[in-house]
Formats: C-alpha cells, sequence, structure tokens
C-alpha cells in the first residue's frame, strides 16, 4: 500500500492526495472513538481528528505536532484544530495560515468548528474536523458546497458512504457540506446532511505552509 503522497505536490496538496487515496482504497471503515488504522488491511475505524490526524502525521508530522492536545488526550480533538486556527499567534507560529474567507479555500485545506464550551466533554464529540477535498462552490447567494474528506457517523451530500453495495454506513468517506457565510465571506453555518437544519457554531480554516 502506498503510504507517502506524491513528492511534487504541494504540501496541501499532499494531505488530500493521501486522504482521497485512504478513501479511495480502504477495505473496512467504521465511525468510533477507540481507533482502530490498520493501512497494510485498510482498516480505518476511527472519529474524525483521528482521521485528521492520522493523515496528518504521514504527511505534515511537525505541523501536526504544532497542534495543542488536552492532556488526557492521545491526539488533538476538533475543539483543538478550531481553537488552533482561530489563535492570534498562528501567524508567528510557522507553517500554518489561516484563510478567513471560504471562497478561498483549496483542495488540502482544514476546516474545523468546535461546539460551545460547556458541550465539550471527554468521549463525546466537541466539533468537526475535515480535509477540503475541492475549491468551495457557490450555489446560492452567500451557500457554498464543500466537499470533503472527513470520518463521519453518517452521509453527507452526494456521498461514498452510504447503504448501498461496497459502501459503508460511517467512517472514512468523501461527500458534500454546505456553508452558509457572512458578508465577510467567513463561514457561520453548515448543513452537515440531508434533511438537516444549518447549524450555526464557530468554523475556522487552516492551510498548511512550509516550515522556515
Amino acid at each position: 500500500m502506498v503510504t507517502l503522497p506524491i513528492p511534487q505536490l504541494s504540501l496541501p496538496e499532499q494531505v488530500a492526495w493521501q486522504a482521497q487515496f485512504i478513501v479511495n482504497h480502504l477495505r473496512q471503515t467504521d465511525y468510533q472513538f477507540i481507533e482502530k488504522i490498520d493501512m497494510d488491511r485498510g482498516v480505518y475505524d476511527c472519529d474524525c481528528n483521528g482521521f485528521v490526524g492520522f493523515v496528518l502525521q504521514l504527511c505534515a508530522y511537525h505541523h501536526y505536532k504544532m497542534i495543542p492536545k488536552e492532556p488526557n488526550q492521545p491526539r488533538p480533538r476538533a475543539f483543538k484544530y478550531y481553537e488552533f486556527f482561530v489563535s492570534p499567534t498562528l501567524p508567528s507560529t510557522g507553517g500554518w495560515q489561516r484563510i478567513v474567507s471560504l471562497a478561498e479555500a483549496r483542495r488540502g485545506d482544514i476546516l474545523a468548528w468546535r461546539f460551545p464550551k460547556v458541550d465539550i466533554e471527554e468521549k463525546k464529540n466537541t466539533g468537526h474536523v475535515v480535509f477540503l477535498a475541492e475549491t468551495p462552490a457557490l450555489i446560492d447567494p452567500g451557500t457554498f458546497a464543500v466537499r470533503v474528506y472527513d470520518s463521519a457517523a453518517g452521509p453527507h451530500f452526494d456521498d461514498t458512504r452510504g447503504n448501498g453495495p461496497g459502501q459503508f454506513k460511517s467512517g472514512v468517506g468523501s461527500g458534500l457540506i454546505n456553508f452558509k457565510v457572512n458578508d465577510s465571506g467567513s463561514p457561520t453555518a453548515f448543513q452537515f446532511a440531508p434533511l438537516e437544519k444549518f447549524k450555526t457554531h464557530p468554523i475556522a480554516i487552516g492551510r498548511l505552509e512550509p516550515l522556515p
């Protein structure tokens, strides 16, 4: 199994290529908090931060280590990605750039949202974190559709996950999430799946850059 991205690509493209390779070649996946990943067997049983963290460790290990994690956690959870991207010290950290406008986001960028602080508990979802698979597409004034690579408890729009032949109901896959943006172009709400309403949570986007 290929474990490294194509070296001539930019860093965000490398990350996206690795995530896409996993989505296209996995043999077993399920959304769960207890991580079980075996690349040789094509097994990816993990939650959203487990998948994002695994890909980043393969492609951008030093960038991954910059993201803070809680003392009792093996890896950064989703809300930590959000906090890292909005941190006022991010520009001086090196290796990462915050993307404010969703229209300016590109393939390989990382998008994260966080739940309210009162809902941040151990062994529970703290938000969500994804890789962008494509440039966001404007579908209505103020609304974008964004194809992502992620691990999710269920399918998004036009998703590789589902109940069809060869599909998995949950886990690692690729689908579209809809986002609303404000007058500045920043994402403010998301529609996670068909039949769901838009939900408003703090959302941030980060982009990998070469280290000094």
